[in-house]
């Protein structure tokens, strides 16, 4: 387990399309969403105090746990919520902020333990999870599922759903954020925001006769989200696809469903 100190913040707003439940209250096996990951981060000595931000029928559920968590009322947007649950948690500059999303039907403490061991290791202002899409593909056992991947020199890696920063660099990020946000499931929004640059040669790499000649670098996008947040950045390339799988779809909670069931 790691020995610095990091306070979470778990995001909790988010609703099913099919439904209009929250999606942090969808069970798989008995057990809700929102309490995986609670109780993933619970086991961990090194998270000090969490966060959840969420409707009331999502913090309702949380009681008689080992620990108290700080419940937040969500607002209207992601970003506002963020704010809203790094403002209960009162960070020092110094402090380490966990932000995470509410609907990993897979998390778990081992797999929260390693991202965090991994990316406070590295010493930035700010650590993102990249998963190849290879072992993600493998942990579902399917060949073919659809998820928003990047081809990149080291591979084709896929986002986590997860992120850990530096309190004292939130002034730098949060110009960028409510654009980033909106921008996650479109990749060309992320390559207008990383700059014509970066643009103009993940354009060319999807060129069948030229492509790998262009290939980005994840070095690339670390150097030019420095630039733009003005702090040390990193991404961790692991296989922790239990931290990169959500809840977007009813095909999705229904996978999630049907793989926890042959676990």
């Amino acid at each position: 387990m790691v020995s610095q100190s990091v306070k979470a913040v778990v995001l909790a707003g988010g609703t099913a399309a099919w439904s209009g439940e929250p999606k942090a209250l969808l069970a798989i096996n008995g057990i809700s969403l929102i309490l995986r990951i609670v109780n993933g981060l619970q086991a961990l000595p090194s998270i000090t105090q969490i966060a959840v931000v969420g409707p009331d029928s999502v913090l309702s559920t949380l009681h008689d746990l080992p620990r108290p968590c700080i419940k937040v009322h969500a607002a209207s947007d992601l970003w506002t919520n963020t704010q809203l649950g790094i403002k209960a948690v009162q960070p020092n500059p110094e402090d380490y902020l966990l932000l995470c999303a509410a609907d990993m039907p897979f998390v778990t403490a081992e797999s929260l333990d390693k991202f965090l061991r991994a990316a406070l290791e590295t010493g930035a202002d700010l650590t993102y999870l990249a998963v190849p899409l290879a072992g993600f593909k493998r942990f579902l056992a399917l060949e073919k599922f659809h998820r928003t991947s990047a081809k990149l020199r080291e591979g084709i890696l896929t986002g986590g759903n997860l992120l850990l920063l530096r309190a004292k660099a939130l002034p730098n990020i949060t110009a960028f954020a409510d654009q980033a946000i909106r921008s996650r499931k479109s990749l060309w929004r992320l390559g207008k925001i990383a700059g014509w640059k970066l643009l103009l040669k993940w354009l060319l790499s999807n060129l069948p006769i030229i492509g790998d000649a262009f290939t980005i670098s994840v070095g690339e996008l670390e150097r030019r989200a420095e630039e733009l947040l003005g702090c040390r950045c990193k991404a961790i390339i692991a296989d922790l696809p239990e931290l990169a799988f959500d809840i977007d779809k009813l095909e999705d909670y229904e996978l999630a469903k049907s793989a926890s069931l042959k676990s």
